[in-house]
């Protein structure tokens, strides 16, 4: 069988791992990096580089961040000729990475989220500041892996960020800000089908954010069945098959989602559970192509 990986980021350390586990399966792997994506119709036919001019017989989508549009066009058309695709809801979704729809889908199902605002206008950010209080988070809502977070102290720090923002010509919508959670444990509990596995998220040293991707140190941790089920739901609630959820756990026990991730890594989580959840990943996949 030939399995091809879609994706815009062929430089992510799971493209390696995934490529390894379906060439463990004895299938046939090509990996198709449409991040310079182009294409060409002569005579009435659609070319696109490495991805119309080859059989698969499975295209899996992972990590797909620009020509978002007519790269789903496509795999849909590729999608009614017979071949089979994993694409997690990204065809019908559209998006990787949009935190304002996300939040939006889990308070509308009623999953606890630390209290969030969005305004369009920064001249709106000091008057939500006295509702969120202080320190607050700043975050972009089409950035991963800790990118573009900013814990803000107090309202000095506001305005420089304001400021900063303006000067770099970042819009306003482009951010929201959250209340900021103190924290007993960070984790992420990733969901491949029926499969959980959750991992302790610890910062590194100055750093408030714990993203393994930023140096943080990462170990197994056992969840209890409410925040395993809390888990779930926010994975529904947002519409995926695999996923990973952030957790926040307080000292009163108190459970928040900050995110569903999407294009969630399992490096770390192999690292933390020595187990290989690549081929997991890959299985399931492959299980779940239509």
């Amino acid at each position: 069988m030939k399995v091809a990986l879609v994706t815009t980021l062929p430089s992510l350390i799971e493209n390696r791992r995934i490529k390894e586990e379906i060439k463990a399966l004895n299938h046939g792997f090509t990996l198709i990096d449409l991040s310079n994506f182009s294409f060409n119709i002569f005579g009435g036919s659609l070319s696109v580089k490495g991805l119309t001019d080859q059989e698969f017989n499975i295209i899996i989508t992972r990590g797909i961040f620009s020509s978002i549009k007519p790269i789903i066009v496509v795999l849909l058309g590729l999608r009614k000729k017979g071949i089979k695709i994993f694409d997690n809801n990204f065809l019908s979704d559209q998006y990787l990475i949009n935190k304002t729809s996300d939040l939006t889908k889990m308070a509308l199902n009623k999953i606890p989220v630390p209290n969030t605002a969005q305004s369009r206008n920064f001249s709106d950010y000091k008057n939500l500041s006295s509702y969120l209080g202080f320190p607050l988070v700043i975050k972009s809502t089409r950035m991963g892996k800790g990118a573009n977070v900013f814990k803000i102290s107090n309202l000095n720090g506001l305005y420089r960020f304001i400021e900063d923002a303006e000067k770099h010509s970042h819009e306003a919508k482009n951010f929201i800000l959250q209340e900021f959670i103190p924290y007993k444990y960070d984790l992420r509990v990733l969901i491949i089908g029926d499969r959980v596995f959750t991992m302790r998220r610890i910062p590194a040293k100055g750093e408030f954010r714990a993203n393994f991707s930023l140096g943080g140190r990462v170990e197994k941790f056992d969840l209890d069945e409410d925040g395993l089920n809390l888990a779930k739901s926010a994975l529904k609630a947002v519409g995926l098959e695999i996923g990973g959820v952030d957790l926040l756990i307080t000292k009163d026990n108190k459970k928040y989602v900050l995110e569903v991730n999407h294009t969630a890594g399992f490096v770390g989580m192999e690292k933390a559970y020595n187990e290989n959840i690549g081929k997991v990943f890959v299985e399931y996949a492959i299980a779940n192509a239509r």
